[in-house]
Formats: C-alpha cells, structure tokens, sequence
C-alpha cells in the first residue's frame, strides 16, 4: 500500500495544477518580455540608423580665413537659401508595402501593404505560418491585437471614438490552418503600425522556431 494519504494525494494534485498554472504564466510573460525586447531592439536600431544618416548628410563646416589672407574685393553675390529638407512621413497613407524581416539575418518572414486605414500581411513564398503555432493566438492575436480593440472599446464608452474607427482584424487560412493572409483595420495611428511591425516579425520568428524551420 502507497504511504500516502488521500487527503496527501489531494493535496498534491492541487499543488500540481497551481504550479501548471504558475508556468503557463511565467511562459507568457517571458514570451511578452521578450516582445518588448525585440520592438526596443529594433527602435535603438532605427535610431542608430537615423543618428549616423543624419552625421552623413551634415554640411561640412567652412575651414577658417588665415589671417594672413588678403581680404577680396569682388562683390559678393547672396546665394538663395537652401531649401528645407523634407522630413519623411514615418508611412505613406497610399499604397506601401514592406517586408517583414527576422531581426538575427534579415530574412523576409512576410510582406505587408499598409494603407492609410490598413495592414495586409501576407506570409513570403516559402514561409509555412499555421494558426495554430503559438504564439501566434495567444501573443499576437490575444495580447497584442485584441489589446488594441479593447483599448478602443474603452475610448467608444468613454465618447472619445466612433464605433466604427474600433480596430479589428480578419485572419484568412487555407485548408491547413496555414495563414493566407492577415488584415487589420483602423489601426490609425504611427505608434501602432510599428508595434504591429515590431511584434508580427518577432512572433513570426517564434512560430519557424517552432516549427523546426
């Protein structure tokens, strides 16, 4: 006979659905931990890129008169100013479409055409996404996605957003369960478009992993 008691055996079965579900936890927070790495990642990289464009395309700076120089006496002609450089729009509210690359070698996991009130994101040839790897529904989908909508639910009952601007998202698959493409609506803003960006690449990345690939 076991030297164990029921109520010790029940005791354990409690303990091991709370640590199960301690790990599930910890799991998902690590996987949003890691998210909020890739997407500072890939803001101090595009920062970086900004800073050294911007050294670049610096005038270089008129070396000093000597001294010694005799002063000119032809008459100097105003020159007219330079035109003011054109900052670029952080997205084109046309058509544009981007890739999606893994951050580690820069490899085209899918490309998105982003409109002014839309994302559509199609896997690259070759690149095997299925709905049912995580974390893609739980992360992408429940965390990321569902956040903004109920973010904007929040903003309809405040007044603050007509129903129709709430975000939503539609996910077309194949037979498989293999995703076709991912569409995305009234994403509205820049700061959403990169933490879309941001985080599709790094779940993306996950679900190869995953998958072996």
């Amino acid at each position: 006979m076991s030297g164990y008691s029921e109520d010790d055996v029940r005791r354990a079965a409690e303990l091991r659905e709370w640590l199960m579900k301690q790990i599930s936890d910890k799991q998902e927070e690590l996987e949003r931990l890691r998210a909020t790495l890739s997407i500072i990642d890939s803001v101090l990289k595009q920062g970086s890129f900004r800073a050294a464009a911007a050294i670049a395309s610096e005038p270089a700076r008129p070396q000093a008169t000597s001294a010694k120089q005799a002063p000119t006496t032809t008459a100097t002609t105003t020159a007219p100013p330079a035109p003011a450089a054109t900052k670029q729009a952080s997205f084109d509210p046309g058509r544009d479409v981007r890739p999606i690359k893994r951050a580690k070698d820069d490899f085209v996991l899918a490309n998105a055409e982003v409109t002014a009130n839309s994302i559509t994101i199609v896997p690259a040839p070759g690149v095997g996404l299925s709905v049912n790897t995580p974390p893609f529904r739980s992360f992408f989908l429940g965390r990321i996605l569902d956040g903004m909508k109920t973010k904007d639910a929040e903003r309809v009952s405040q007044g603050a957003l007509a129903e129709s601007g709430v975000m939503s998202y539609k996910v077309d698959e194949d037979g498989g369960g293999m995703i076709k493409k991912i569409t995305i609506t009234n994403y509205r803003d820049k700061e959403r478009l990169a933490e879309i960006f941001n985080t599709s690449a790094w779940v993306f990345t996950r679900m190869l992993e995953k998958a072996g690939s």
